[in-house]
């Protein structure tokens, strides 16, 4: 491994459209030392030859086409092509504001425990503009399962001005939910390869279950200010309620997958797993009726009410997925409806 040097990973899939902005994002960093490795993930669009033509001739940038595997399987192979000390992620579609990469190379190097830096983020639309700041909280919810940084962390340090960054083990959490955005993400090879490579198998929470490997294997930090543009809103968004079955059941799996690796060293309260487990029966409850699974719905809304007996809506959702023929119950109290809205 080149001693100082980040290999920036960025995985992408039909972002003709924005792959361009990531890269140069990347390139135009005031820290010199790094690489850039695009792993095309069999894209049908121009990526491709727009890669070609705009930094053929740039000996950072190195591009890689693979077959359709999923996003997990083009930030492995980018992983295998890694060549620097520490190594950054960035999602196609998302971009680097200035300064970035500097200011959490410093960190790193200041705090040499540490595996692994994230940051904020703010929130952009397709048109580029700012539609939330300070995303990251809202983004992931695990944040409001501790009121303090430091019910989370074990310490607080002014790195630089008035930049806060919070450290300390903070595996166990992860158990709860993810807390690490990946474009924001800087961390040691070291760390990287310890941790091993991203499951397909539980995507799309695949975040979750690779940054609590990242995390078992020492401290980490978080460095609170904003450094990164995350772009929602996107017919393809990750997170878009289309996809939201598969969000909740993968939630659910790689939460029972950890509680179980974390075992008896967990730190976290168990009432706070068990109010975790109640809310995760609640949304694959929800999600599995939507889908029109309603054995899975009547088995995760029976839990869910059986914990919590007033979550009237949870108890709604069961009593229609427990009767004969439920999607016709449903087009009925649908036709009930536009008629009295008529």
């Amino acid at each position: 491994m080149k001693k100082g040097l980040v290999s920036v990973v960025i995985p992408t899939y039909n972002r003709a459209r924005t792959i361009e902005r990531a890269v140069d994002s990347v390139l135009e960093q005031d820290y010199p030392e790094i690489e850039v490795i695009v792993v095309d993930d069999g894209s049908k669009d121009n990526t491709a030859e727009l890669m070609a033509k705009r930094y053929g001739g740039e000996p950072r940038v190195r591009f890689f086409r693979i077959p359709n595997s999923g996003v997990c399987g083009a930030r492995n192979r980018g992983l295998k092509e890694v060549r620097g000390e520490y190594v950054a992620m960035l999602d196609s579609d998302d971009y680097w504001l200035p300064g970035k990469l500097s200011l959490q190379i410093r960190v790193l190097e200041r705090y040499p425990e540490l595996s692994m830096v994230w940051t904020d983020m703010d929130a952009i639309d397709t048109s580029g503009n700012v539609v939330s700041r300070r995303y990251l909280r809202t983004m992931y919810g695990t944040y409001q399962l501790f009121p303090s940084p430091l019910d989370l962390f074990e310490k607080e340090e002014m790195i630089e001005g008035n930049i806060t960054c919070y450290m300390g083990r903070i595996a166990d959490a992860l158990v709860l939910g993810n807390l690490v955005h990946t474009s924001t993400v800087v961390a040691r090879a070291k760390s990287i390869f310890q941790a091993g490579e991203y499951d397909q198998s539980v995507h799309p929470s695949e975040d979750q279950d690779y940054y609590y490997r990242v995390c078992r294997t020492g401290p980490v930090g978080l460095i609170d200010v904003v450094t990164i543009q995350y772009e929602i809103g996107s017919a393809d968004a990750a997170s878009g309620s289309h996809r939201m079955y598969e969000l909740a059941t993968s939630a659910m799996k790689v939460f029972y997958r950890l509680r179980e690796r974390n075992g008896d060293n967990q730190k976290v309260p168990q009432s706070v797993l068990k109010r975790k487990e109640t809310d995760l029966y609640k949304w694959v409850g929800h999600a599995s009726f939507q889908k029109g699974r309603y054995a899975d719905a009547r088995r995760y809304l029976m839990r869910r009410v059986l914990r919590i007996p007033f979550d009237y809506q949870s108890l709604a959702l069961l009593m229609i997925s427990c009767m004969p023929f439920p999607s016709a119950v449903i087009r009925m109290i649908k036709s009930v409806g536009n008629r009295g809205v008529a």
